[in-house]
């Protein structure tokens, strides 16, 4: 049999397997069957890194506030600070809901697998934005879809502890397509979504109603624009000022970031446009807009509602893991609205539908892809398959963990805070130096440490270092009740 009637029988199959996905198969199906496999892939490595013991402060203190909810108590998480309110942490509402599920499994893994749940099944609104807004063709939108899933940012997101933000992406990609497609029941319960996940995501939600009223959706736009601007503005000028007075000042350490970037626009707005054009922001952004090869610089229009937030957000410091989840979670979700539009222009338009070169489909995944393997944190070269695999510290740990009851008030190492976060007062230990017994002790009847976490020293200095501690400790009434020398895991208890 000759070469040219195979090919020609491979691209008969090929058309009509196309054809077939074109009539709307490929519509009910491919967007959910993604979003599905994306979905338990994050939640699987989001459970693997947790059982692993390698999560941070983050996903502790919003276990910790959670799991206060569910017990009817005040969810005032000590992990965030003294007094601070689960609302005050950006108003994110969408917290309370969870809250029913800590009582049904455990409050941290409730809470990565509905993240991972929400980010994965991102695909499916964007899959509806690329078919039904764009008129892209299947072949596209299923590229577009590959390097949303693909994209090292969405991974980032999903598995790097918890964050409310990274659940407003498909309700940000979700309005956009309700909004253009003229369902306005959809388009509002995005809307939302969208604002009970963070307060400030409102000034978004109002700068989109821009968009709609250049297309000449007067009502709709009005209402966005007033709703959005009303609901950041109330909660960040009004309400915020009124907390942070009554929590003396404990508010403004995590809700403040917004203050803090308008404060450095009055005093000088040179310093403002240094710091916004800072090394480490220019990489964020690359990283964001190089798996899409730059297309949303080619729909700047759908780009431009996120511009002034997200730029705010650039500009401030939050500290820790959450930095990166409050500059990121914006702009990705307007940078795949964007890379949408963008597929549109660049394409043809057919019969009814949109045809985009191959080349460039082709350029946009193997860019997702290469960037994926190159620097996403579940890149094969991180090995993730070996992530919930428990090293002999992460069983101490666990064991001395054990040994604890809910109300016992905890001080820990950063490593062991995660499973002990379920308890009315838990404490961290600053991992970035020795710790001190004062310190230590301070709101605390037990004391966890993993060595593990604790500046590296030589075997002679550790071993003085330890004894030290525990002699400190003992002065200050606490026992040894566990102790792991292998592992360099110590429990300490004061009876």
């Amino acid at each position: 049999m000759s070469e040219l009637p195979v090919r020609r029988r491979f691209k008969r199959q090929l058309v009509r397997a196309q054809a077939r996905l074109e009539a709307g198969t490929g519509d009910r199906w491919l967007p959910v069957l993604i979003g599905a496999v994306l979905s338990s892939v994050l939640a699987w490595l989001s459970l693997a890194r947790f059982d692993s013991l390698d999560t941070g402060n983050d996903l502790a203190g919003y276990t910790q506030a959670v799991w206060l909810l569910g017990q009817n108590l005040t969810p005032e998480a000590s992990l965030f600070g003294e007094g601070v309110h689960l609302l005050e942490l950006h108003w994110s509402f969408v917290l309370y809901p969870l809250a029913g599920l800590g009582l049904i499994f455990s409050s941290a893994k409730a809470l990565l697998v509905t993240q991972a749940i929400f980010v994965g099944f991102s695909v499916v609104p964007l899959w509806r934005l690329a078919r039904k807004v764009a008129n892209l063709r299947v072949g596209a939108s299923v590229a577009l879809v590959l390097a949303f899933a693909l994209h090292p940012s969405v991974h980032e997101l999903a598995i790097n502890d918890f964050h409310p933000e990274a659940l407003a992406i498909p309700g940000l990609i979700g309005l956009a397509y309700f909004g253009s497609a003229k369902n306005w029941v959809g388009y509002w319960l995005c809307v939302v979504l969208v604002l009970v996940c963070r307060a400030d995501l409102g000034i978004a939600v109002a700068l989109w109603g821009f968009l709609l009223l250049g297309d000449g959706e007067r009502r709709a736009g009005l209402w966005t624009l007033g709703v959005g601007s009303v609901w950041a503005l109330a909660l960040l000028l009004v309400v915020q000022p009124i907390v942070s007075e009554a929590t003396a000042g404990q508010y403004g350490k995590y809700g403040d970031s917004l203050g803090e970037a308008f404060l450095t626009i009055a005093r000088s707005p040179l310093d403002f446009v240094g710091d916004l054009v800072a090394a480490q922001n220019v990489a964020l952004i690359v990283a964001l807009l190089a798996p899409v090869i730059f297309l949303p610089l080619l729909s700047l229009r759908h780009l431009l509602p996120a511009l002034p937030l997200g730029a705010l957000y650039l500009v401030t410091d939050v500290g820790d893991s959450g930095a990166f989840a409050e500059r990121s979670a914006l702009l990705l979700a307007f940078v795949f609205i964007a890379a949408t539009h963008a597929l549109n222009r660049l394409g043809t338009m057919g019969v009814d539908r949109v045809f985009v070169d191959l080349r460039l489909l082709t350029t946009l995944v193997a860019a997702a892809s290469l960037l994926f393997i190159s620097v996403s944190p579940t890149s094969p070269y991180e090995r993730p398959w070996e992530w919930n695999e428990r090293t002999v510290s992460d069983a101490a740990v666990l064991e001395a963990a054990s040994m604890l009851r809910t109300e016992d008030a905890v001080r820990a190492t950063p490593s062991a805070i995660g499973v002990l976060a379920e308890r009315p007062w838990l404490y961290t230990i600053d991992a970035t130096q020795q710790p001190q017994v004062a310190f230590a002790i301070f709101q605390a009847r037990a004391v966890l440490i993993d060595e593990r976490d604790l500046p590296e020293l030589p075997e002679d200095e550790r071993l003085l270092q330890r004894e030290a501690f525990a002699a400190g400790m003992s002065q200050q009434g606490f026992e040894l009740t566990y102790a792991n020398l292998e592992a360099g895991v110590f429990l300490f208890y004061r009876p």
